[in-house]
Parts: C-alpha cells; sequence; structure tokens
C-alpha cells in the first residue's frame, strides 16, 4: 500500500506556505501595531518601486521612487530598531590584508 506524499499537491503546498507566511507575521501584544504598519508601509513602497514591472505600467519617476525607498526604509528601521550603525560596529574592515601595521607593533 503506497501513500501519496501530500507535498505533491500544489494546492496543499500553497496552502502550508500561506500558514507558514502568516505565522511569521502573526502580531503578538507588543507588536501589533509595528507588524501593521510594516505591512502597510512595504505595501505601499512595493506598489510604487516594483508594481511597474510586474504591471506593465509607466514607471513612477526617480525621485519618487528614491525618496519612498528611503522614507520606507527608515521608518521600519526605526520601529524593529535596525540601525546601520549598529551593523556597521559589528563588522571589522580591514585594509591591510590582516598583518598590523608598523605603528601598532608593540616591540
Amino acid at each position: 500500500m503506497s501513500v501519496r506524499p501530500q507535498s505533491d499537491n500544489l494546492l496543499y503546498r500553497a496552502k502550508i506556505e500561506l500558514v507558514c507566511l502568516g505565522r511569521t507575521l502573526m502580531p503578538d501584544k507588543e507588536t501589533h501595531e509595528r507588524t501593521i504598519a510594516t505591512i502597510i508601509l512595504f505595501g505601499v513602497w512595493a506598489a510604487i518601486v516594483l508594481g511597474p514591472m510586474f504591471f506593465g505600467a509607466r514607471p513612477a519617476p526617480w525621485e519618487l521612487q528614491l525618496g519612498t525607498t528611503a522614507v520606507v526604509f527608515l521608518v521600519i528601521g526605526r520601529m524593529w530598531d535596525l540601525e546601520v550603525e549598529r551593523v556597521l560596529d559589528g563588522i571589522t574592515i580591514s585594509t591591510d590584508g590582516g598583518q598590523p601595521r608598523d605603528d601598532d607593533r608593540e616591540d
């Protein structure tokens, strides 16, 4: 007796993917407003910047695309406490190939 796995059924797979997406975006009591605002801001950004690629419409002017991208990602970064300075502080950038410079060496 052979049972066909459900993963081969495309409709079942799409249902499972939607359940996983819903669980990922499920807000809790502390992040309810931030989650809703993030989804709305991302939707607006996607409609303005990415929408014309998929629907064959004339793209928005580059000033509007650039400004919308900057504002949306700035607001989302502030809401979720994602700051470039924190990320850059955790990254060590070396341009000397990892070798200590002469003035840094201890004698």
